[in-house]
C-alpha cells in the first residue's frame, strides 16, 4: 500500500502518515501475509505437480513403447543378386514381424497395361466413322463427327464413379497433327485392359485390336482346301483397312493373301498357334475387313474374319515407285534394264551390280548383291531379296519382299512389333560410276498394340509362390512389406529379419531414464524446503511405480522379472541397466523378453500405474492440482477481503488523525489567542 500523504501534521508537528503506514503494515503482517505466503506455497506445489505430471507422462509413453509387439523394431538384411549384383527387392519389417531367414525369388514384376491404336492424320478432325466399342466392359459410342480427341474425352468420362473403368486415354503425338490413341490402366495387374468390338467394328477401325481369320490347318495350301471346303466362294475383292485386294480361296493360301495385303501397302501376318498335338494358322490384319462388291462377304465369312486381339503389327519398308521405260507401273516380268525410279531412268545396263544392304527386324545385317544379266526382271530382284540362304529370307527373323500393283517393292518383317527392318539398293555400274534405285521408307511401322502388358507380380518365398497385382507385397512374410525392384528368375536371395537389438536397447534405456527421472524428483521433494515435502500422495504414486517394476511373468521359464534381465534396482531405488545382459537375454529368449515387457508384464503394469496418476479429473495428480486450485481460489478470496479490511482501517485512521490534527490546530489557535489577550491585560 502507498504511504498516506493526505494527513498533514504541519499544525501539530505529528507524522500522521508515517503512523498510519506503520500501523497498516503491522496489521498486514498479522492478517494478510500468512494468506499470501500460503498462496505462494500452493502455487509452488502446483508447479511441482505439473512438473511431476510431465515426468509421469514420459514414463507412460516409454512404457507403451516397450510393451508393443517387437518393441524396438526389426531390421531386414537383403543381399543383392549373386548373379548380377542388382537389388531385387527391399524389405520393411513392422513391429509385428517374426525374426527368421527367408529364401526369396522374384519371378515377375507387376506392370500396368498400355494399349495403342493406329495413327490418324489429324487427331483433331472428324474420323468419319461411327460405331461403338467397349473398354473394360463399358461402351463407348463414336459418332462420325467425333475426332480422336473427342473419343479420348469419352473414354476418360467413363473412368469415374462407382463403375470406373480404371483406364485413362491420351493422344500420343506422332509429329505434327498426327497421333494415336493410347489407353493406360490405372493399376498394375494381369487384368490389364479389355477392349471389345461393337457396332461398326470401331475397335478395329481405331487399330486397338486386329482382325483375324479362324484357325485353319495350313498357311501354304489353298485356303479352301485347308478348310476342307468342297465348294469355295467365287473370287472377290475385299477391303482390308484401306487396302483393296482380290482373294480366290480356291487358289490363294493364307500366306499368299497376306502377301497381297502387304504388297498393296497394308499390314498382315500369318500367326500359328498350338491345336492339340498339331499347329493351326490364322491370318491377322490391321484394320477392319469389309465386303467390296458382290460375293466378297462370302469370302470374308468363309475365312471367318472377326474381331481379334491387340497383337503386333509387322513392320514394312518400301521402295520408290518403279515404272517401265514406257512409263507404266512395273510388274514382276518387267525388265530391270529399263526401269525408272520415280520417273527418272535408273540407267541400268547388263553388267551393272545391284548391291543390296540392310537389316533384318532383329538388327542382323544383310549384305548381298547381283550382277545384272540380260533378261533379268523385277522377279529376279525379288528372288535375290528373298534368298533363303543369304538374303532377307534367311536368318532367325526373315522378311519377305513383294511387288505391289503400285510399282513399289515392299519388304515385310515376319515378326510383329518393334523392328529394325530396312534395305537399300545401290548401283555400281560397269564403267565405275555409281547410282541408286532410290531410298526406301517405312510403309508400316512395326509396333505392338500392347505397349505394356499388364502383369501380376510373382514372388516365391520359401518355395511358395505369391501372385499379386502390385509390386508391394505385404502378406508373403509375416509383418514384412516386400517392395519388388527387379525380376530375376533363378536367382534366390536370403532375406534375414532380425530384431533390432540397438533399437530395443534404446527403448528400454528411455524407459529406465523416465523411471529414474521420477526417483530424482522424489529425492528433491524430500528436502525440507521443497514444495511437496512430506506429501503422502507423491510417495504413494512413486511407490506404485516401484511396485510395477516387480511385476513378474510366471509363464517365462528364464526371464520372468526385470532384475534377471539386467534391470535391477540399486540401493537408492533407481533402475540400473546392464545393456550387455539385456542384449544376451533378448538374443536367447526374445519371446520371453517381449512377454516380460508386454501386455501381461511390466509394460502394462506401468501404463496402468501412470494412467491412474495422470487420468484427467480422477487421477492422483489431477486430484492434487484440482485441490490446490480450489484452495488457492479460497485463499485469494480471503486475501482480497483482508486487503479490503486493511484499506477500510487505513481510511478510518486517516479520518481520525485528520480530525485530531484539526482539533489540535484549533486548540493551538485558541491558546495563541489567550496568550495574546493576557499580554494586552498586562499592558
Amino acid at each position: 500500500m502507498s504511504s498516506t500523504t493526505n494527513v498533514s501534521g504541519l499544525g501539530s508537528g505529528m507524522q500522521w502518515g508515517e503512523i498510519v503506514d506503520k500501523t497498516i503494515a503491522a496489521l498486514e503482517v498479522r492478517s494478510v501475509k500468512p494468506v499470501t505466503d500460503t498462496i505462494a506455497k500452493r502455487t509452488a506445489q502446483k508447479e511441482a505437480w505439473t512438473s511431476f505430471r510431465t515426468l509421469v507422462e514420459s514414463l507412460n509413453d516409454s512404457a507403451r513403447s516397450v510393451r508393443t509387439a517387437g518393441f524396438g523394431g526389426f531390421l531386414a538384411t537383403v543381399p543383392p543378386s549373386a548373379s548380377t549384383s542388382r537389388a531385387l527387392l527391399t524389405a520393411t519389417p513392422s513391429d509385428n514381424a517374426t525374426a527368421g531367414r527367408y529364401r526369396v525369388e522374384v519371378l515377375q514384376l507387376a506392370d500396368t497395361a498400355k494399349l495403342a491404336g493406329s495413327v490418324v492424320a489429324n487427331a483433331g478432325t472428324a474420323l468419319g466413322k461411327a460405331g461403338s466399342f467397349t473398354v473394360n466392359g463399358q461402351s463407348v459410342s463414336v459418332a462420325s463427327t467425333d475426332s480422336l480427341v473427342a473419343v479420348q474425352t469419352k473414354i476418360n468420362a467413363l473412368n469415374a464413379g462407382a463403375n470406373a473403368t480404371g483406364v485413362t486415354a491420351s493422344i500420343l503425338s506422332e509429329g505434327g497433327t498426327t497421333g494415336r490413341l493410347v489407353l493406360t490402366s490405372a493399376s498394375a495387374g494381369s487384368q490389364g485392359i479389355t477392349v471389345g468390338d461393337g457396332t461398326g467394328a470401331m475397335a478395329r477401325e481405331l487399330g486397338l485390336i486386329d482382325s483375324r481369320t479362324k484357325p485353319i490347318p495350313s498357311a501354304i495350301i489353298a485356303a479352301a482346301a485347308a478348310m476342307g471346303m468342297s465348294t469355295s466362294p467365287s473370287p472377290a475383292s475385299i477391303r482390308v483397312g484401306g487396302i483393296l485386294i482380290t482373294a480366290d480361296l480356291a487358289i490363294d493360301s493364307l500366306s499368299s493373301i497376306a502377301a497381297k495385303i502387304n504388297a498393296a501397302g497394308g499390314s498382315a501376318a500369318v500367326e500359328q498357334e498350338a491345336f492339340g498335338s498339331s499347329t493351326r494358322f490364322r491370318l491377322a490384319v490391321s484394320g477392319n475387313v469389309t465386303a467390296e462388291g458382290a460375293g466378297s462377304q462370302a469370302v470374308i465369312d468363309a475365312l471367318g474374319f472377326a474381331a481379334g486381339v491387340p497383337g503386333r503389327v509387322p513392320q514394312a519398308v518400301q521402295s520408290p515407285v518403279y515404272t517401265t521405260s514406257a512409263g507404266a507401273l512395273v510388274s514382276t516380268t518387267s525388265a530391270l534394264a529399263g526401269i525408272r525410279v520415280d520417273g527418272t531412268s535408273a540407267a541400268l545396263a547388263t553388267g551393272d551390280a545391284i548391291n543390296i544392304r540392310g537389316l533384318r527386324g532383329d538388327g542382323t545385317a544383310v549384305e548381298i548383291g547381283m550382277v545384272l544379266q540380260a533378261g533379268d526382271t523385277m522377279q529376279t530382284l525379288l528372288a535375290r531379296l528373298n534368298d533363303p540362304t543369304s538374303g532377307f529370307g534367311s536368318g532367325a527373323r526373315p522378311a519377305t519382299a513383294s511387288l505391289g500393283t503400285d510399282g513399289r517393292i515392299r519388304l515385310t518383317d515376319s515378326v510383329g512389333g518393334v523392328s529394325r527392318l530396312s534395305f537399300s539398293l545401290a548401283v555400281a555400274r560397269a564403267d565405275g560410276s555409281t547410282g541408286t534405285l532410290g531410298a526406301s521408307s517405312v510403309a508400316v511401322a512395326g509396333r505392338s498394340r500392347e505397349l505394356q502388358v499388364g502383369r501380376d507380380a510373382v514372388v516365391r518365398v520359401d518355395g511358395r509362390e505369391f501372385t499379386r497385382t502390385s509390386n508391394t507385397i505385404t502378406d508373403a512374410i509375416n509383418g514384412v512389406t516386400l517392395s519388388l525392384a527387379n525380376a530375376e528368375p533363378g536367382s534366390t536371395i536370403d532375406v534375414a529379419i532380425e530384431r533390432d537389438v540397438k533399437g530395443s536397447t534404446a527403448a528400454v534405456k528411455k524407459f529406465v531414464d523416465a523411471f529414474n527421472g521420477i526417483r530424482e524428483f522424489l529425492d528433491k521433494q524430500r528436502e525440507v524446503d521443497s514444495p511437496l515435502y512430506g506429501n503422502s500422495t507423491l510417495r504413494s504414486v512413486v511407490d506404485s511405480f516401484t511396485s510395477a517394476l516387480r511385476t513378474k511373468v510366471s509363464s517365462n521359464s528364464r526371464y520372468s522379472s526385470l532384475a534377471v534381465t539386467g534391470l535391477p534396482l540399486d540401493r537408492f531405488g533407481k533402475l540400473t541397466f546392464d545393456t550387455a545382459k539385456f542384449a544376451t537375454a533378448l538374443s536367447e529368449r526374445p519371446a520371453e523378453i517381449e512377454a516380460l515387457f508386454g501386455y501381461a508384464g511390466v509394460g502394462t503394469a506401468f501404463v496402468t500405474a501412470t494412467d491412474n496418476a495422470t487420468r484427467f479429473g480422477v487421477g492422483s495428480i489431477s486430484t492434487q492440482v484440482t485441490n490446490l486450485d480450489t484452495s488457492t481460489a479460497r485463499l485469494r478470496t480471503r486475501e482480497t477481503a483482508a486487503r479490503a479490511k486493511l484499506e477500510s482501517r487505513r481510511e478510518r485512521l486517516v479520518a481520525d488523525f485528520t480530525r485530531m490534527e484539526d482539533a489540535l490546530g484549533r486548540l493551538k489557535s485558541q491558546s495563541g489567542a489567550l496568550l495574546g489577550n493576557s499580554k494586552d491585560v498586562e499592558k
